[in-house]
């Protein structure tokens, strides 16, 4: 029976309480920065910016939430059309693709997949003017599925490159004892292979459907914006041209609490 020193045993609480701080300084670096603006969301125009720093509002209103998406509710409805359709059509064309890169044999296989590697670094930006360009050939700009097709630009190569990887590790034996048992090579996929890999499939499909939720800068170079908007296209015009416009209400509250130091001279 071993015995523990006392100096030993007075090293493991010092070392645990200060992991438990760690663990709860980095937590209170992440939560209440998102608390406060979630506080801050309830809070009227006139209190927004008084003076001091506290959690809980004084005078809790809806406003700011029934005048933001009021203004964004068509935005939104786009930006979830956008994102959704991105999502499916990216799996709809990765699943296959990358399950014959990790589980077939054919010719140019390792060519195929090295220049899907070389398009991840392929900085899409440049790409912008010629998808605009083709959009406005087969007369598909200002349109949801053109913002699709525009997406499996990049959107595609990325999710090949994760799905394959996993498709490959996958036993092999799996899909030969299924054939054994008298499932086709198309059975085998679906009953065996697809099941398995559904982890994989949820995160590739929940990448795609953040990036056509969250991209903006092909949005905002090659959409007409009065006709077509999607949310991070409408923030980023109501932050940029809305102060000027004064299109903010709390505008006008904000100039009349601001001091300047040549105001007391």
């Amino acid at each position: 029976m071993s015995v523990r020193s006392p100096g030993r045993h007075l090293d493991d609480i010092g070392f645990e309480v200060l992991r438990i701080a760690a663990l709860a300084a980095l937590l209170a670096v992440i939560v209440v920065p998102f608390v406060y603006v979630v506080s801050v969301s309830f809070r009227s125009p006139a209190e927004f910016f008084t003076a001091g720093i506290y959690l809980v509002p004084k005078e809790p209103t809806l406003e700011p939430w029934v005048s933001s998406f009021g203004s964004l509710a068509v935005p939104l409805k786009n930006s979830l059309l956008i994102a959704s359709g991105t999502m499916i059509i990216s799996l709809i064309i990765t699943i296959p693709g990358a399950y014959v890169f990790g589980r077939k044999e054919f010719p140019g296989k390792r060519i195929g997949f090295y220049g899907i590697v070389v398009a991840l670094m392929f900085p899409y930006i440049i790409l912008v003017i010629p998808l605009a360009d083709i959009w406005y050939d087969f007369q598909i700009h200002d349109t949801i599925p053109g913002m699709w097709i525009a997406y499996q630009t990049f959107v595609a190569p990325f999710a090949i490159w994760i799905l394959r990887d996993f498709f490959e590790k996958l036993p092999t034996d799996l899909e030969e004892a299924a054939r054994v048992y008298g499932c086709t090579q198309w059975g085998a996929f679906v009953r065996v292979i697809l099941p398995l890999s559904a982890p994989a499939i949820a995160a590739v499909g929940f990448l795609a459907f953040l990036t056509g939720w969250n991209e903006m800068t092909g949005k905002l170079a090659v959409i007409a914006l009065f006709f077509f908007v999607s949310s991070p296209v409408a923030a980023h015009i109501i932050a940029r041209f809305a102060w000027r416009n004064e299109m903010i209400p709390w505008r006008r509250s904000y100039l009349k609490r601001r001091t300047f130091r040549g105001d007391d001279e």
